[in-house]
């Protein structure tokens, strides 16, 4: 009989733990004050993503990619951002220039046109609703000096009282490394 009571003394005790376990672990994880934060690249915004991007690590490999990659930069730079992601996001993309274009363009007078440029876009209710690349059989490569040049164009779909395709002759040079980096870009004036 002794036994009996010890033995229902003890699974009593026992399921009184793992019960307390339980709860204590449901209560942890219900009433935490700091969330776990989902950093998968699905839930983040475009700027998010743009920001995140390791370009030391994963360069974009061909002209073709760094224009790409600049279309989408320039496309949320001129969307609703706040000046803090604007910031970020210029400093990020001087990365893609070269250091003649950014010795041309130092930080601070860059970034202070860019914000006139934005602040005017704002004020006219204009922005880039797409960017697409113009056809790959019109790239142009060159070799001046021992250096590789090409030649990328963009197009974007700019809105303000009605839609219209302004299209941008992209011009890069590699570097030592062997990245494309950008020289400058010219508007390419439409055909009439």
């Amino acid at each position: 009989m002794r036994k009996a009571k010890n033995r229902t003394a003890a699974t009593v005790i026992t399921m009184m733990v793992i019960a307390f376990a339980v709860l204590s672990f449901y209560f942890y994880w219900s009433y935490r004050s700091v969330p776990l934060e989902d950093t998968s690249e699905e839930n983040m915004t475009e700027v998010e993503k743009l920001l995140n991007k390791d370009l030391e690590e994963y360069y974009p490999e061909t002209p073709r990619e760094v224009v790409k990659l600049f279309g989408s930069m320039m496309k949320v730079l001129y969307d609703n951002i706040s000046d803090a992601e604007v910031k970020e996001l210029a400093v990020k993309i001087r990365d893609l220039y070269d250091d003649d274009f950014l010795a041309a363009n130092p930080e601070e007078s860059y970034l202070t046109n860019l914000y006139s440029d934005i602040a005017s876009w704002k004020e006219n209710n204009r922005r880039i609703s797409t960017y697409y690349l113009v056809n790959q059989e019109l790239e142009q490569k060159k070799e001046l000096d021992g250096r590789e040049y090409a030649v990328v164009s963009i197009s974007y779909t700019i809105q303000e009282n009605i839609k219209f395709t302004e299209t941008w002759k992209v011009m890069l040079r590699q570097n030592e490394n062997k990245q494309w980096k950008i020289l400058g870009w010219q508007v390419v004036p439409e055909e009439e």
